[in-house]
């Protein structure tokens, strides 16, 4: 059981990455492993921890539940489209810090449109 929900999160992880055009090495280095270590968490064979699950998730612009399999949460992510060679460490930061804060301000919109 739990090899199967750690390949399933791995495919969702390769999934996601290759959507958003980053290479292994650029998310490795953005997350502070080393590109070994990315490859087991997309093997599904290393155990990922929240922290770097967290993170993964802000800079591929979708909830950490849909990387963990809840196919629900697929319809809250975002997307963009640029060309991802370029990117410097620093432009990761900022697409993870602006994907997180669009992220956000959904979920604030959300939750005011329940109350009303």
């Amino acid at each position: 059981m739990k090899k199967e929900l750690y390949r399933q999160i791995g495919r969702r992880l390769r999934e996601l990455r290759s959507q958003r055009g980053f290479t292994q090495k650029q998310v490795a280095k953005y997350l502070g492993i080393n590109q070994k270590q990315l490859a087991c968490y997309e093997r599904g064979t290393g155990i990922i921890s929240i922290d770097i699950l967290e993170r993964l998730a802000g800079l591929y612009g979708c909830d950490y539940r849909y990387i963990l399999g809840d196919d629900k949460s697929s319809g809250e992510q975002i997307t963009a489209s640029f060309g991802t060679y370029k990117i410097s460490d620093e432009d990761l930061e900022v697409i993870a810090f602006i994907n997180q804060f669009v992220m956000n301000l959904d979920a604030m919109y959300r939750a005011i449109e329940r109350r009303n």
